[in-house]
C-alpha cells in the first residue's frame, strides 16, 4: 500500500470560500512510511486582490514566508497541479490498495482537493494516516507535545509530518 503525503498551503479553512496556494508531497509505502521515495511541491498561480476575503493573519503569515510573491510569480493553475499529481497518483480500483492520504491533518487537505481537484481526491482510500491523531493520542498518554516548525511552507510540513510519524 502507498501513502501519499501531503500537505496543503491554502488562504484560509473554509474550500467553498477559499483557494489553494501551495501544494507538497511525498510518496512512501506503509512499510517504510518514513522513507520517501518521491516529493516534490508546486506553488498555483494567485494574486491577491483588495476586498478578497482572506483573514489577516493568513495574509501576514504568507507574505513573510514569501508565499504570495510566489503565488503572484507562478503559472500554475490548480487544474494543471491536479493534471501533474494525476500522473504520480495510481488510479487503482481495488478499495484495499487505493493510496493512502497521509500528513497532519490531512482531511482538511483532502477537502480542498474535493473542491479544488475532484479526480485527484477520488484516487485517494477513505481512511487517513493522519499524524496530528496520532500526536494527539501521545498527549492523551502523558508523552510531551512535539515542537511545530510554523513555516507554514507546504514542503516543510510534509517533511514535519514524517519526522513527527516516525516519533
Amino acid at each position: 500500500m502507498r501513502l501519499f503525503w501531503l500537505d496543503l498551503e491554502t488562504t484560509g479553512l473554509d474550500p467553498a470560500k477559499c483557494v489553494v496556494l501551495e501544494v507538497a508531497y511525498g510518496v512512501s509505502s506503509l512499510e517504510d512510511p518514513f522513507n520517501l521515495t518521491d516529493r516534490g511541491g508546486f506553488t498555483v498561480h494567485h494574486v491577491r486582490r483588495d476586498g478578497d476575503d482572506v483573514d489577516p493573519c493568513v495574509v501576514d503569515m504568507h507574505t513573510k514566508n514569501g508565499l504570495w510573491v510566489e503565488c503572484a510569480d507562478s503559472v500554475l493553475s490548480m487544474r494543471d497541479v491536479e493534471g501533474c499529481l494525476l500522473q504520480i497518483v495510481p488510479d487503482i480500483a481495488d478499495l484495499e490498495d487505493k493510496p493512502t492520504l497521509a500528513g497532519n491533518c490531512v482531511g482538511f487537505d483532502h477537502s480542498f482537493l474535493k473542491r479544488y481537484a475532484p479526480a485527484l481526491a477520488a484516487r485517494f482510500h477513505y481512511r487517513y494516516y493522519d499524524v496530528s491523531s496520532v500526536k494527539l493520542f501521545c498527549r492523551s498518554l502523558g508523552m510531551p507535545k512535539l515542537p511545530s516548525g510554523e513555516t507554514h511552507r507546504a514542503a516543510d510540513d510534509v517533511t514535519e509530518s514524517v519526522v513527527h510519524a516516525d516519533k
